[in-house]
């Protein structure tokens, strides 16, 4: 079915093409949420939520041009993730002395990174780090728009950005030499 057709379908509340838009967007969602929430349970919660904004809210959908749609469906999960960190008073911005003064690089290039190690550092960060490094470095938004989007200042994304990618880097490095 074409994304016109979903689309349209959704605005008649037709239960089938609500089906189709969701199976079609939910892997992506569901692993894009749980970027930001790290639980299985609340990526659920958010989703559900999400979902019942999209097709409420479909009619206010403009389309500008190929993979606009998939990007407003980013954005509805996006923001009801972060809505729900900033309700559980969860999104808090934290200041780490080790990692304020550490300037870590990776030079070691032999072994190449698994995914699955990354995914789990990924998941240990503090959420304002992961929030902030989800935010930037995997949905490329700006500084500006980060700080908009999370009412915090723009110097205080990019240190988040930055301690996020240090205490990566460290926990990456950490478990490479546990594996030797």
């Amino acid at each position: 079915m074409e994304e016109s057709e979903i689309i349209a379908g959704c605005i008649k509340n037709d239960p089938y093409t609500q089906r189709c838009l969701f199976d079609r967007h939910y892997k992506r969602t569901f692993h894009m949420a749980m970027r930001y929430l790290a639980n299985y349970h609340d990526t659920e919660d958010v989703l559900s939520v999400s979902y019942t904004k999209i097709f409420k809210n479909i009619r206010q959908f403009e389309n500008r041009g190929d993979g606009s749609f998939q990007k407003w469906i980013n954005t509805v999960v996006i923001n009801e993730a972060i809505r729900f960190l900033k309700s559980k008073r969860a999104l808090l911005f934290q200041e780490d002395e080790e990692l304020l003064t550490l300037n870590v690089s990776f030079t070691d290039n032999s072994d190449l990174l698994d995914t699955e190690e990354v995914s789990q550092v990924l998941e240990s960060m503090p959420k304002g780090y992961r929030t902030v490094f989800n935010l930037f470095a995997i949905e490329g938004y700006s500084h500006k728009e980060i700080a908009e989007m999370l009412q915090i200042n723009e110097n205080t994304s990019k240190s988040q950005l930055s301690k996020a990618r240090n205490y990566m880097i460290l926990k990456l490095k950490k478990s490479s030499h546990a594996l030797k």
